[in-house]
């Protein structure tokens, strides 16, 4: 299984930046040709950690929450603080280098945003393994009701899953904001604005999840199931989807 420390993976090494202002222009630009070439191998990378294997069908729960906590810590974490090193690095270089070099100036700003982007899609790609673990954890260890049939149209219930998995996802006030949004799932009809959609795909089919909105860029994971032969939704797990896209919703567009 990938490392699960993946909050330390580097997705840019100011080293790579290593150029001085007694460069010449044509030295100064393979320099940000090769520190851009680098950053899209680092992407690369990840990109094949993060699919180098699944979990085995007898792995331990234990192994899959610290798969996600790991992947939530790299989104959060890791990759931000990757990105300000980047822009540490290029606006460093761009004061000691670019303005002796008047002319390279819009190279250094089209380094800066390729950086920017190539962490841009680090953090969708990071979201999204985590989400497809997060949906594989709902699927193969769903919960029984914990609480009582909530709502007066659409039926709900939590499962005795959600509250563990919440805090391990989320911190208090967003659990709170979620409380609230899921409140919201019991009228009639369900609020258009809270998004409620079936997901499928990705080996869902038949395992009847679906995804609503939970406040501040969060989302529910929810099932079809029936308590005491009444249908409703189990509430399974909640955590951080971020729009890292500009505008698209990723693995949950429609």
């Amino acid at each position: 299984m990938p490392d699960l420390f993946l909050d330390k993976t580097p997705l840019f090494d100011a080293g790579w930046l290593g150029v001085s202002a007694a460069a010449s222009r044509d030295d100064v630009l393979l320099c940000l040709a090769e520190a851009e070439r680098r950053a899209e191998a680092a992407l690369e990378q990840l990109g094949r950690t993060l699919t180098q294997g699944g979990l085995p069908a007898s792995s331990a729960a234990a192994d899959r929450d610290r798969r996600i906590d790991a992947l939530l810590a790299l989104e959060t974490r890791g990759i931000p603080a990757s990105g300000a090193a980047a822009d540490g690095a290029v606006e460093r270089v761009m004061m000691e280098v670019g303005f002796r070099k008047r002319d390279l100036m819009p190279r250094f700003h089209e380094l800066a945003e390729h950086c920017r982007a190539v962490h841009r899609r680090a953090l969708a790609m990071a979201r999204d393994a985590r989400w497809a673990l997060m949906l594989e954890r709902a699927a193969a260890d769903p919960g029984g009701p914990s609480s009582p049939i909530q709502g007066t149209g659409t039926r709900y219930v939590k499962s005795d899953r959600y509250d563990a998995r919440a805090a391990r996802s989320l911190p208090p006030d967003d659990r709170v904001r979620a409380d609230r949004f899921l409140k919201r799932l019991g009228e009639d009809p369900v609020p258009p604005e809270l998004e409620l959609t079936a997901l499928a795909g990705a080996g869902l089919e038949g395992t009847a999840l679906w995804a609503m909105k939970a406040g501040n860029g969060n989302r529910f994971i929810l099932r079809r199931g029936e308590v005491r032969g009444v249908a409703c939704f189990f509430v399974e797990d909640v955590g951080p989807y971020p729009d890292h896209e500009g505008g698209r919703r990723g693995a949950l567009a429609r």
